[in-house]
Parts: C-alpha cells; sequence; structure tokens
C-alpha cells in the first residue's frame, strides 16, 4: 500500500512539474514582450524630451515643459508618460509647421527620422505581446490547466490596447506563481509525511485518534 501511495505520488508531482513549467514558460514569455514594449516607450520619451529642448529655442516653450518618466512599476505612471510623450511629440510637430527653421533643423529631422523608427518598433512589439497573451491566455484556460492555474498564482494577462481617444493602455502582467507554489509544495509535503506515518504504523495512529476523542 505504501509503495502504490508513493507511487501515485510521484506520478502526480511529475505531471504537476511539467504542466506548471509550461504555463512558467508562457507566462515568462509575456513578460519579456511586455519588458520590450516598456523599453521601446522609454527610448520614444528620450527623444521627445531631445525634441522639446530643440523647439522651446523657437517659441511657445511653455507648452513644451520637461517632463520626466518615473522609474516604476506602475503601470498608471506608465500610462501617464506616455500620454505626455504623444502630446509633446503633437505640439512639437505643430509648431515645425509654425516655425520653418525648426522644421529644416538637421537634428530634428534625425530625431524625427528616430520617431518614426520607434513608433514602428512599438508597433510591432505590440502585436508580438498580445500574440503572446493570446498564447498564454489559450493554454492557461485550457483543460487541464483550467483547473489549478489561478490557484499557482498564474493570473489572466491583460492585452496592449488604445483607447477611443488614441491613447494607448500600456499593460501589467505580474503572476505570483513561485510563493504560491512554494507554498503548495510545502502543503502536500506535510500531508504525504502524515499519510505514510498512518501507513506504516496503523495502530500507533488509532491509538493517538482513540486518545484525542477521549
Amino acid at each position: 500500500m505504501l509503495i502504490n501511495f508513493l507511487l501515485v505520488l510521484i506520478i502526480a508531482l511529475i505531471w504537476l512539474f511539467f504542466a506548471y513549467n509550461k504555463l512558467r514558460h508562457l507566462a515568462e514569455n509575456v513578460k519579456q514582450k511586455q519588458s520590450n514594449i516598456y523599453v521601446t516607450i522609454k527610448k520614444r520619451h528620450d527623444i521627445a524630451q531631445r525634441l522639446s529642448d530643440i523647439a522651446s529655442n523657437y517659441g511657445d516653450h511653455e507648452k513644451l515643459a520637461h517632463f520626466t518618466i518615473t522609474e516604476s512599476d506602475s503601470v498608471s505612471n506608465a500610462n501617464i508618460t506616455s500620454s505626455q510623450t504623444s502630446r509633446i511629440i503633437g505640439n512639437i510637430q505643430m509648431m515645425a509647421n509654425r516655425f520653418p527653421d525648426l522644421k529644416a533643423n538637421s537634428t530634428y529631422q534625425q530625431l524625427m527620422t528616430q520617431l518614426d523608427e520607434i513608433e514602428n518598433t512599438i508597433l510591432e512589439r505590440r502585436e508580438a505581446y498580445n500574440a503572446a497573451v493570446q498564447i498564454y491566455n489559450s493554454t492557461r484556460g485550457s483543460i487541464p490547466h483550467l483547473f489549478y492555474a489561478s490557484k499557482l498564482g498564474f493570473v489572466e494577462a491583460t492585452y496592449f490596447e488604445v483607447d477611443e481617444n488614441g491613447i494607448e493602455q500600456l499593460p501589467s502582467f505580474k503572476t505570483d506563481d513561485g510563493k504560491i507554489l512554494r507554498d503548495t509544495m510545502g502543503r502536500m509535503a506535510s500531508v504525504a509525511t502524515e499519510n505514510v506515518k498512518k501507513i506504516k504504523d496503523p495502530k500507533e495512529h488509532k491509538s493517538q485518534e482513540t486518545n484525542q476523542q477521549e
């Protein structure tokens, strides 16, 4: 009986190992794609700031006040920064139409070229992120992962979208699978140890239960 119990336990642990690793791999892929987006958006911010420095010499500098990206994991802060960046870039482009010298500035032109490339990169990385999210969510919601994914900390991932105003809604995706898995494995080990004790010495265990009832 003890051998059968241990065999079932080993099979269950092996299955859990492979199932967990599959979800973990897909989740890490989503996180990597998310990080790539944030890095590119930070580059766009840096270019917008350099454009702001150049454009401030031509007038309407009060509309181009410096803004600093916050080194934070807060999605709300990242969304605010992205919105500010888009607004500053829009103001600079309007100024360039009013000031031919600004539009003809070689540094301005170089930065605008880099900005176009970054916008294309963001689009490509957004599509790559959303594709990774689709694969992860589909796997997470399929059987047998459906029955344990949430309990192990694998939350549903959100897509990178643009709202009706054309403002990017940056995604937030974090999992708590590591801590939950450690806690789960600890509980499983305790249960397994207790069951082994019961199987090895059923008389002693029965005596303990009788004493507890008395």
